[in-house]
């Protein structure tokens, strides 16, 4: 089964400023949920959060445990990084409950700290984080399909969302409002589900449809969004490279990097391959994937050339 720590990260009502405590939601009922119904996806990201609702009791406890997620992680802070940004406007969008607004708010010194999330109950727990680290920052309640996000045209240097955009039932909108947003020449960092991965190959096509026999009837892409956030996450995709850059880029965006984070999970997984490339059920998109493997200096896979086979795709753009 999947562990607690990688159950994950996001979110996209009218924008309320967080000056206190946010109202708290409803519990999400116990039923299938289906991505457009109203309301649904703000409670299921209510309900998981990525720090399962955690509380922390000093700034001490909060940074050691941001660093240790990050360790999960090859590579992900040096792809999505949270230093040097001093006195630049920072946009986390799909804050949940403030892991990377923690980052920015110590690693760096941003003149403006603003995070956005569907989630009341995750906002009011970010608040009370960020609090402990002294930080200064503005927090809001909002949900991009309903409407303009609450910030001014090209106010924002930097934006940045980890894990947010492949939950959204349509990315346009949200790519919009962060492209306006955005000052000319800013710079956007997007975390989404890397489809040439050894979740979605080996973890998902082999030890949950084969070996656990869990959504075996299901084609791969429908299984991929049950393994991440839960059996029951309102929408959860996986992208190629070329394919987001293609999404993105139609809103005003022209692409810089791009690179993968690999999970400690996927890494605990590989030695498993072998048995998987030898499995005739597994279908052959997957064992060829996980046949053609190349590993670099510090022994992290490789889907391709300079393209590790991880989870994470990290997506570095610039305002145009």
């Amino acid at each position: 089964m999947l562990p607690t720590w990688l159950r994950e990260r996001l979110r996209p009502r009218p924008p309320s400023h967080v000056n206190g405590d946010p109202a708290p939601s409803p519990d999400p009922a116990d039923r299938t949920l289906e991505a457009t119904d109203p309301g649904i996806v703000e409670e299921y990201w209510t309900d998981h959060n990525v720090t399962l609702h955690r509380t922390f009791a000093s700034a001490e406890d909060s940074l050691a445990d941001f660093f240790w997620r990050n360790d999960q992680y090859y590579r992900y802070i040096e792809l999505m990084p949270v230093s040097g940004f001093d006195g630049l406007s920072v946009l986390d969008f799909g804050c949940g409950p403030g892991y990377d607004l923690v980052g920015f708010s110590t690693q760096s010194k941003p003149r403006r700290l603003v995070g956005i999330d569907v989630s009341r109950s995750s906002l009011a727990e970010a608040k009370a984080r960020l609090e402990l680290h002294g930080a200064e920052f503005e927090l809001f309640h909002h949900d991009v399909a309903n409407g303009p996000l609450p910030i001014a045209d090209a106010s924002i240097d930097l934006v940045h969302s980890s894990g947010v955009l492949h939950h959204m039932p349509d990315m346009a909108p949200a790519l919009s409002e962060l492209r306006r947003v955005l000052k000319p020449g800013g710079s956007a960092q997007f975390m989404v589900y890397h489809r040439d991965s050894l979740w979605v190959h080996l973890y998902v096509a082999h030890e949950r449809q084969i070996l656990q026999q869990i959504d075996a009837g299901l084609g791969l892409a429908e299984a991929f969004q049950k393994s991440t956030d839960g059996p029951n996450c309102p929408i959860s995709r996986s992208y190629r490279q070329q394919e987001f850059i293609e999404c993105v880029s139609k809103f005003g965006f022209e692409i810089e990097s791009f690179g993968v984070a690999v999970s400690a999970w996927e890494m605990s997984l590989l030695e498993k391959r072998f048995a998987a490339i030898m499995d005739a059920r597994l279908p052959r998109e997957s064992r060829e994937f996980l046949a053609g493997l190349r590993f670099d200096d510090r022994n992290l896979p490789l889907a391709r050339e300079g393209v590790h086979a991880g989870i994470d795709g990290c997506y570095r753009f610039r305002a145009v």
